[in-house]
Formats: C-alpha cells, structure tokens, sequence
C-alpha cells in the first residue's frame, strides 16, 4: 500500500511541475526575445559540486558531523545551479518552439531538437532536484548525474548556432 501511495504522490508532483511549466510558458509567450534572459551559470563549478570524487575526499578527511555539515551546504548551492539550468532550459524551449515555425526546413528541424533536449533537461533537472532533497535529509546519497551539464552545454550551443543558420 506504501509503495502505491508513494508512486501516487510522485506521479502527482510531477504533473504538477509540468502544468506549471505549461503556464509559465504560456504566460511569457509575448516576453522579448527570450535569449536576453538566460541566466549565466558557471558549469565548473556546478560540476564541482556534483562531483562524486570530491564527495568522496570530503568524506574521508572530516569527521562525519563536518561532512554532513559541508555536504548540506554543497547540497543547497547544487540546487541553485539546478533551478537556474531549469530556467535557462525553459528559455531554450521557447527558442526551439519560435524557430520550428521558421520556413527554412533545417532551423526548424532543429528548432524542433532544441525544444526536446530542453524538455528533456527539464525533467533531468525535476529529477536531480528530487535527488538533491533527498541527499538534504541524507547527506551521504549520490549527488546527480553530470549529464545535466553536459545536455545543458549541447542545447544551448544548438541555440547559439541557430541565427547563424537563419543567416546562411
């Protein structure tokens, strides 16, 4: 009965997050160009964070109170990296979303690319956020995965290369 509830519970937070996702794209739709508002983040330095070595070392060079004291404050500075990344992912939907309108076939096709690896942070981002709660209450779990950063990195250099595509 646990384990339905807690799938229960799951299913509905998540559809939650995506019904907001859905209204706060909806309601920014006429915003300015949107690219104005991605937020920059330092990707080494969320990597850093997120790094299971350097977990590794903290943990075996301070006194498991220090760790869980160190690792907390790891942990709430990954989860400001995380919900600018989602941010930014949902800019890059809305660039992907303008650009499959675009009459050149190849700038909408990857419009169309850029709008699923955006979505697909998103919910790598709502997963990693999940994690990273999770390792609040029990500083000792895995932090998440760094493909994050890595989907982060190819989306927006797909988004970056788009107006060159326009041009040419």
């Amino acid at each position: 009965m646990i384990p339905i509830t807690v799938l229960t519970l799951i299913a509905f937070v998540f559809v939650l997050f995506l019904a907001w996702q859905a209204w706060s794209h909806f309601a920014r739709r006429n915003d300015a160009p949107r690219t104005a508002h991605l937020t920059p983040v330092d990707l080494d330095a969320f990597e850093n964070l997120i790094d299971p070595d350097e977990e590794q070392f903290l943990k075996t060079n301070l006194s498991p109170a220090e760790f869980r004291g160190v690792q907390r404050t790891r942990i709430r500075a990954a989860r400001m990296y995380v919900v600018a990344l989602s941010e930014n992912a949902g800019v890059l939907v809305g660039i992907g979303q303008s650009a499959r309108s675009h009459p050149n076939p190849e700038i909408a096709a990857t419009g169309l690319e850029i709008s699923q690896r955006a979505l697909r942070l998103k919910v790598w981002c709502l997963l990693a956020m999940f994690r990273l709660g999770a390792a609040w209450v029990l500083p000792t779990i895995l932090s998440p995965s760094s493909r994050i950063a890595n989907q982060y990195l190819l989306v927006t250099y797909m988004a970056a290369n788009l107006p060159k595509k326009a041009t040419a």
